[in-house]
C-alpha cells in the first residue's frame, strides 16, 4: 500500500493563517452588531425626548454604522478604508457631543457616557484590526483620545464644570483607562498575530528557497556525475585504445623479426606484454572510479605495484625510492598513468631493461623522476608522441610541468614536478 506523504510545512502554516484570518473576520463582524446595539441604546432615549439639538446624535450614528459596514463588508485593502477613517474620528467627535447635548452635567458618570465608550471602542477595534503596523494604531489611539479631551474639556467649559475638579478627573480618566486598555489589547494582540503571519510568510518562502536549492544542488551532482563518467569513458577509451594498438604494433613487429632477429623479436613481445598489463590496470581502475569503489591503498604502494608488476616476468630492473606523500586522486591517477607509460616507452623505444622510480617531497612541490638506462634520443629531432603530449598536458592542468631529457646512449628520463596544494593530509 503507497503511503501517504505528510503534510508540507506550507501547507500546515497556510491552515494556520486562515484561521487567524476567520477569527478576525468575526471579531469585526461582532464589532459592527455591538455598535449598532450602542448606538440604538443612545438614540432611542433621545428620539422620546422630542426635538432637540441631541437629535443631530441620530444621523452621526448612522453615519457611524454605515461607515462600519462599507469597512467590514466592502472596503478589504486599509489604503481604500483611510477616508472612512477620517470621517470617523468626526462622526465620534459628534456623536460624543450631540449625545451628551441635554444632560445637566457633562461629565457625570451616566449610562450614555459607557455607551459612548462602547462606541469608540467598537470602532477602534475595527482599525486595530485593519491597521498594517502599530504605529498606525497609536496615531488613530491617540488621535481620537485628543479629539475626546477637546470636545470633554469643551463640554465642561460651557457648563461651567470646571469647579467640581474631582469629577472632571474621575470620569475623564475612567475614558482614558478604557481606551488605552482596548488599545493595549487589541492594538498589541492585532500586532503579534501580523508578526506571526509574516514571520510564517519568511519561513514559507525560506522553504521553498530551501526545496530549490536542494534541486539545484542535486542537479549539480548529476551533472559532475555524468561529467565525471564521461571524463572516465574518454580516459578509457584515449587510454585503451592506444596500449592496444601499440600491443598491435609490437606484436607485428615481433612476428615479423622472430626469424631475422630474435632478440628484437623478445623485447617488442616484452613490451607488448607489458604494455597490455598496463592497459588492463588502467582499465580496472577507470571500472572502479565508475562504480563508485576506491582502494584503501597509498600512493607509495601504487607506484610500488606498478613497479613489481612491470618487472615480473618481463626481466625489467625497477628500483623505487619514495617519500611517503599524499596527494589529490587526479594527482594520483596522473602519476601512476605516468609511471605506466614511461616503462613502457623505455621498453618500446629505447630497449630499456632498468628503470630508477623517485618520489620526493620538496615542501613547495612534489617531485616525480623516471630515468632509464635505454638507447636515449637526440632531443634536438626528438618530437612528442601522443603519450608524451597528453603527459604534459595534463601536468600543466594541474599547475605543474613535466620535462624531458635525454642523449643518445644516456637513457631517457622525465622530470615531473607538481605544486604543494595538490598534497592532502593522510588519515
Amino acid at each position: 500500500m503507497k503511503k501517504q506523504s505528510a503534510p508540507r510545512a506550507g501547507e500546515e502554516k497556510h491552515g494556520k493563517k486562515f484561521s487567524a484570518s476567520k477569527v478576525m473576520r468575526w471579531i469585526s463582524y461582532l464589532a459592527l452588531a455591538l455598535l449598532v446595539f450602542a448606538c440604538c441604546a443612545v438614540i432611542v432615549p433621545l428620539l422620546e425626548g422630542g426635538f432637540t439639538p441631541a437629535l443631530f446624535t441620530v444621523p452621526a450614528a448612522l453615519l457611524l454604522i454605515l461607515s462600519m459596514a462599507v469597512k467590514v463588508f466592502a472596503a478589504r485593502s486599509f489604503s481604500r478604508k483611510i477616508p472612512w477613517y477620517v470621517a470617523d474620528s468626526v462622526l465620534l467627535a459628534l456623536f460624543t457631543l450631540f449625545s451628551a447635548w441635554n444632560d445637566t452635567s457633562f461629565v457625570s458618570a451616566d449610562s450614555n457616557s459607557y455607551l459612548s465608550y462602547l462606541v469608540y471602542v467598537c470602532v477602534l477595534t475595527e482599525f486595530y484590526i485593519s491597521a498594517p503596523a502599530l504605529r498606525d494604531c497609536g496615531i488613530m489611539f491617540g488621535c481620537n483620545l485628543a479629539i475626546y479631551t477637546v470636545i470633554y474639556g469643551v463640554g465642561a467649559g460651557i457648563n461651567n464644570e470646571f469647579a467640581s475638579a474631582f469629577d472632571i478627573t474621575s470620569r475623564y480618566f475612567v475614558a482614558l483607562i478604557v481606551l488605552t486598555l482596548h488599545f493595549v489589547m487589541f492594538g498589541f494582540s492585532t500586532t503579534v498575530v501580523r508578526k506571526n503571519r509574516q514571520i510564517e510568510k519568511n519561513l514559507r518562502e525560506l522553504e521553498e528557497s530551501r526545496n530549490e536549492l536542494l534541486r539545484a544542488y542535486d542537479k549539480l551532482q548529476e551533472a559532475a556525475l555524468i561529467e565525471e563518467r564521461n571524463r572516465i569513458a574518454k580516459q578509457i577509451h584515449d587510454t585503451a585504445g592506444h596500449s592496444l594498438t601499440t600491443v598491435i604494433m609490437q606484436t607485428e613487429a615481433a612476428k615479423l623479426s622472430i626469424d631475422k632477429d630474435p632478440e628484437a623479436a623478445r623485447r617488442s613481445i616484452s613490451a607488448a606484454n607489458l604494455q597490455a598489463k598496463n592497459c588492463l590496470e588502467q582499465m580496472r581502475a577507470s571500472v572502479h572510479l565508475l562504480s563508485g569503489r576506491q582502494e584503501n591503498v597509498s600512493l607509495c604502494e601504487q607506484l610500488e605495484n606498478i613497479a613489481e608488476e612491470s618487472s615480473d616476468g618481463t626481466g625489467l630492473t625497477v628500483r623505487t625510492k619514495l617519500d611517503n606523500v599524499s596527494l589529490t586522486e587526479e594527482a594520483e591517477r596522473f602519476l601512476c598513468s605516468t609511471l605506466r607509460e614511461g616503462i613502457s616507452n623505455g621498453v618500446r623505444h629505447g630497449g630499456s631493461t632498468a628503470f630508477l622510480v623517485e618520489l620526493k617531497d620538496k615542501g613547495n612541490f612534489v617531485e616525480f623522476l623516471l630515468s632509464d638506462n635505454g638507447s636515449g634520443a637526440d632531443m634536438k629531432s626528438f618530437k612528442e608522441g601522443f603519450g608524451l603530449s597528453a603527459m604534459r598536458a595534463k601536468a600543466e592542468s594541474l599547475g605543474g610541468m613535466v620535462h624531458f631529457s635525454s642523449e643518445e646512449g644516456e637513457g631517457f628520463e622525465i622530470l615531473l614536478s607538481l605544486p604543494a596544494n595538490l598534497k592532502v593530509q593522510s588519515i
